[in-house]
């Protein structure tokens, strides 16, 4: 698997990430609740948001919403008792989401990541809402084993959830990490993620953003043109929303909603699946 070079600069998205919740929660409808949010954006984030306008990261908001609810309906059915959040960044779910106590939930991230979490959630004395495993490992490594020996369980079904990631991976990264997740997943598990389609890259529409991303040093390399297949091929049966449809909306999204499957424009799909092989 490969990145391109500069990983404390594409973890420095994680930052970007927390300081959009942090927005967010101070709105009087807030649709995130994260109280930590501000503290673990820290300066770098600051930073990132101040020259952000609130539009421009109403996907995001939306995105977060829409994985908040996933998660929670999928381990609400009683049938998934492990959570894995590869790459976790700075995600807080495991603190603001209502949770069944007895979830296992693993988060898997670089020692620095992880490290500065945790110093920041101490401080504030947060207390994890389900049975909360942290697993210092590098995806561009081996990770597998270390996860197993955290005490997850192939045997049994798991949610998966890869949010803001893929895009900063190259095609054959993404089909490496997918695999082996595929492989620790038990039928009957189920995986989230966001992913972009190539036209994105390339629209017109999405120009500024795609190039404050590389500006930023965290380039938007990866995509998937057909989430729907490269999942079938792999024992997965999935389904595609994005921002603004029906389900991820929320009275937010104020641009024309174009059909998920449009040919020949851009599009943020938020896909979920289950697997049945």
């Amino acid at each position: 698997m490969t990145i391109l070079p500069g990983t404390e600069r594409l973890e420095a998205t994680a930052h970007w990430t927390a300081a959009v919740r942090a927005m967010e929660s101070a709105r009087p409808d807030a649709l995130v609740h994260d109280p930590w949010a501000m503290a673990l954006a820290g300066p770098a984030g600051a930073a990132w948001i101040a020259e952000r306008s609130a539009d421009s990261v109403v996907p995001m908001i939306l995105r977060t919403r829409y994985f908040d609810d996933w998660l929670v309906e999928v381990v609400g059915r009683g049938t998934v008792g492990q959570a894995v959040l590869p790459a976790a960044g700075l995600d807080t779910r495991a603190f603001r989401l209502d949770l069944p106590d007895v979830l296992r939930w693993f988060e898997i991230d670089r020692p620095a990541v992880l490290g500065h979490k945790a110093q920041v959630l101490g401080a504030a004395g947060a207390v994890p809402r389900c049975l909360r495993t942290t697993v210092e490992a590098d995806l561009l490594a081996p990770w597998s084993e270390a996860l197993v020996a955290a005490g997850f369980d192939p045997s049994r079904p798991s949610a998966w959830l890869l949010e803001g990631l893929l895009f900063y991976l190259d095609p054959q990264a993404i089909a490496a990490l997918i695999d082996e997740l595929t492989g620790l997943a038990a039928p009957g598990s189920e995986l989230g993620f966001d992913i972009v389609n190539g036209a994105m890259l390339t629209s017109r529409w999405t120009r500024s953003w795609v190039e404050m991303q590389a500006t930023a040093g965290a380039p938007w390399i990866g995509t998937i043109d057909d989430p729907v297949g490269f999942l079938a091929a792999r024992g997965w049966q999935a389904t595609l929303t994005q921002a603004g449809q029906p389900d991820a909306s929320h009275g937010r999204w104020t641009l024309p909603v174009l059909p998920t499957t449009m040919p020949d424009m851009p599009h943020n799909w938020f896909v979920t699946a289950m697997r049945t092989a």
